[in-house]
């Protein structure tokens, strides 16, 4: 059997990418909004920090992605480990293996 490690965010550029050497990392705002008991529309927007491992992906970001920017994003969840001193530190990471900016119109009354 095969297995995927596939994350696939669609969303909007927080600030303009950081680069860190040859690589970099974006912050990507994503919104969901349902109703709640009360039949009120509640809205709310979760941020994902995508690391850009990949040079040329990391080059063209830093040159054409800003504040604000659709983008999109297939990334893979990298776990990974670290010592500070006698303790062990965990770390999850998403990492993109593809990254777009997408052509779509101004944001709505509502900031999406």
């Amino acid at each position: 059997m095969k297995t995927t490690n596939l994350l696939i965010l669609r969303g909007r550029v927080g600030q303009a990418p950081k680069a860190f050497g040859k690589t970099a990392k974006v912050n990507i705002a994503t919104d969901r909004s349902w109703t709640d008991r009360d039949g009120k529309r509640q809205d709310e927007t979760d941020w994902v920090t995508v690391s850009l491992l990949n040079e040329k992906i990391a080059a063209w970001a830093l040159a054409h992605v800003g504040k604000g920017d659709a983008v999109y994003a297939e990334c893979r969840v990298a776990e990974g480990s670290f010592k500070r001193g006698a303790e062990t530190v965990y770390t999850t990471d998403v990492v993109a293996n593809a990254f777009h900016k997408l052509d779509v119109g101004p944001r709505d009354d509502a900031g999406r």
